[in-house]
């Protein structure tokens, strides 16, 4: 669950960082802060919903 607490103001702060890149006119690394943000946020989604946990397997 830390893991994906982190993840998720990191992403919310690539998403911003690539809007606000993308008012500046630098089109090709907004798109690149934008898709590395969606990547992040997805990927702390699974981990805070319990979709994908990377200790299930240690659990016997």
């Amino acid at each position: 669950m830390g893991l994906g607490v982190i993840l998720i103001f990191t992403a919310i702060i690539l998403i911003l960082w690539g809007l606000f890149l993308r008012k500046r006119k630098n089109k090709i690394i907004s798109n690149v802060m934008l898709l590395v943000g969606i990547i992040a946020l997805s990927i702390s989604i699974l981990l805070l919903t319990g979709i994908y946990d990377p200790y299930a397997n240690h659990i016997k």
